[in-house]
């Protein structure tokens, strides 16, 4: 009887150790799954912050051209001449977040643009 009470004892043991290293692995794969969504959210913010400004730099300098070979023209020669706040900007804007130039270039002078800077 002593011996059938044992086994049970071990066994029920079991059960909760089951149970309870269980909970504990669900509440490590909750908080690798929480930190995993903070992080990628703020990667998103950066990216976005990033290109901010270099978006303003590269808008406010192409202000008066309005067509896509103008302003297509303004940068080749930003990158002719060297100069580093709007190819820096360009470089920027083409490496993080192309879809920001949309607001003042087609798709395809968006393209020309980030070849530029090969």
């Amino acid at each position: 009887m002593l011996l059938l009470w044992i086994v049970g004892v071990i066994v029920l043991s079991q059960k909760k150790i089951l149970c309870y290293s269980l909970i504990s692995i669900s509440g490590w794969l909750f908080a690798a799954y929480l930190m995993f969504a903070h992080l990628s959210n703020d990667r998103d913010f950066i990216n976005d912050k990033i290109t901010e400004n270099a978006y303003n730099i590269v808008s406010q300098s192409l202000q008066d051209k309005k067509t896509d070979p103008e302003i297509v023209a303004q940068i080749q020669d930003w990158f002719a001449k060297g100069w580093t706040a709007q190819t820096g900007s360009v470089t920027t804007i083409c490496d993080n977040d192309r879809d920001k130039l949309k607001q003042i270039l087609s798709d395809s002078a968006i393209v020309t643009i980030c070849r530029l800077r090969i």
